[in-house]
């Protein structure tokens, strides 16, 4: 339980920084502290009958988890503008599946375009889009630290175990 606490201190603590590492491990416990944050903060949601925890915890954990990614990604020998990318695209790819499934279940586009006015395929290609990028994301966050120190700093400067 101590790694949890810690691990999600550090990242609420480092809640701007881009400069340096972060250790997988240091990661990963503190998605797990999140993920409890989250559960305990949607039971609140039910019990309460209101949305506004799970907002509320999703707003304070928005930047401490791209500076968390960066951190990760850099400890792996990744630049902060390869995540970037990956978040922009993800976000092409998400509004493109999202927007043309709106367009699709609204009739917008005429039906001599195409099924669904060429909407299915937007959706494929969006769908398909979001799906890669997210498991190209997915590598990088899981991926084994750089050995020694690296372009970006000492290797993994959270252990869990201390402090």
């Amino acid at each position: 339980m101590n790694n949890i606490i810690c691990a999600t201190k550090d990242l609420l603590r480092n809640y701007f920084r881009l400069k340096g590492r972060l250790s997988r491990a240091g990661y990963w416990w503190a998605f797990l502290g999140y993920a409890i944050l989250a559960v305990i903060c949607s039971i609140l949601n039910v019990i309460l009958d209101v949305e506004i925890f799970t907002g509320i915890l999703s707003l304070i954990f928005f930047i401490p988890w791209f500076t968390a990614a960066a951190r990760r990604y850099h400890d792996c020998g990744r630049s902060t503008q390869f995540l970037v990318l990956l978040y922009v695209l993800q976000g092409v790819f998400g509004f493109l599946a999202l927007g043309s499934t709106v367009a699709a279940a609204f009739g917008v586009f005429s039906e001599s375009a195409g099924i669904f006015g060429g909407s299915l395929i937007a959706l494929a290609v969006g769908v398909i889009g979001t799906l890669v990028v997210g498991i190209v994301m997915l590598v990088g966050l899981v991926k084994s630290s750089d050995p020694g120190a690296n372009r970006f700093g000492e290797p993994n400067p959270f252990d869990p175990t201390k402090e």
